[in-house]
């Protein structure tokens, strides 16, 4: 190895209770003077940040990939290869993979891809060419199967996932459906990402609004929130229709997660209600992003991206944001040099 580098984490600190503040983060600093035979080392350059990272720093065991007082915390990135004793990757490759809230990593190869900057720059390899958009992409295509025939909304509809996701719904034909929290992101949904309807769920009267919009009846549910906005549009499920789970963003900070009280209408409506996690299609993702870079290019689809720029030290702070809904489309934070 070449050069001495001063690496800097985030870690858990302490454990938060309800949204996650700066004080349960801290950032430690480790220096690194070599790395092994068959390893690389990569100087991140994007960051992705994840609501469900939330579900990973608590004071339980009930989640896998459980996140410890002391730990690294766990992320996506971006980064450029700098150092190389691994034949398949060269100085200069830009990467992406799970190596966590950290200026510089060292992995060994396995479970990182090479990033291909001729579908998308690299920055996208964290929201529309990466986990958000495939999961966008495999949710809807493989198990929601959208048609021209068929309402669909998307709950979190300007979030990482929720912003691909009402996209490819209009590209099959669909009629899209989106709620977020402000007026300006409805707006945004319909002025820019083409979502027919948008509502904002933090007005009283957005429930009807939305019955009256799709006529009281709703195919396919792509749910990133959870809670009450996901409760109330069951009551409008149509008749053999999916509720997927694809994220519960309301929940993930509550002490005690609720689930729907109104599942009953699934049972009335022969309609299913099931997970989804990207992960099972791995040996797929090439697939999906050869037609998703190629959507992008001919204008067909956007991959929305909230870039923060700044130090590793902001991410406490962005990480709260996201809670609070600041992001359009992914939050990513770019570091400076």
């Amino acid at each position: 190895m070449k050069n001495s580098y001063t690496n800097e984490k985030v870690v858990l600190s302490k454990y938060p209770s309800g949204i996650a503040k700066k004080e349960n983060f801290s950032v430690i600093k480790e220096n690194i003077n070599n790395i092994s035979e068959n390893d690389l080392l990569i100087k991140t350059k994007f960051l992705g940040l994840d609501a469900a990272l939330r579900l990973l720093i608590r004071d339980s065991d009930e989640f896998l990939f459980r996140v410890k007082e002391n730990d690294i915390l766990h992320g996506n990135i971006v980064g450029e290869v700098i150092e190389s004793n691994n034949s398949d990757f060269q100085i200069g490759d830009y990467v992406v993979g799970s190596l966590g809230i950290q200026t510089y990593a060292i992995s060994d190869g396995v479970g990182i891809e090479k990033v291909d900057t001729n579908f998308a720059p690299p920055e996208y390899w964290l929201g529309g060419m990466g986990i958000p958009g495939l999961t966008a992409y495999y949710a809807l295509l493989d198990v929601c199967k959208p048609t021209v025939d068929k309402n669909v909304l998307i709950t979190g509809a300007a979030g990482a996932v929720g912003s691909i996701a009402g996209q490819i719904a209009k590209i099959c034909g669909s009629k899209v459906f989106g709620t977020t929290g402000s007026q300006e992101k409805c707006d945004w949904l319909v002025n820019e990402l083409g979502y027919d309807y948008a509502f904002n769920y933090n007005d009283k009267d957005w429930f009807s609004k939305l019955k009256d919009a799709s006529e009281g009846k709703l195919d396919i549910i792509f749910d990133n929130s959870g809670g009450e906005v996901m409760n109330q549009s069951l009551k409008i499920i149509g008749l053999n229709g999916i509720v997927l789970l694809c994220g519960s963003t309301s929940q993930y900070y509550e002490d005690e997660m609720k689930g729907p009280s109104n599942y009953i209408w699934l049972g009335t409506m022969r309609a299913r209600l099931q997970g989804f996690v990207i992960f099972d299609y791995e040996n797929r993702y090439n697939e999906a992003r050869v037609n998703l870079g190629k959507w992008l290019k001919e204008d067909k689809i956007k991959m929305p991206n909230y870039i923060i720029e700044s130090s590793i030290d902001a991410f406490p702070n962005a990480f709260e944001d996201l809670f609070s809904g600041k992001n359009f489309g992914k939050m990513i934070l770019k570091l400076n040099d």
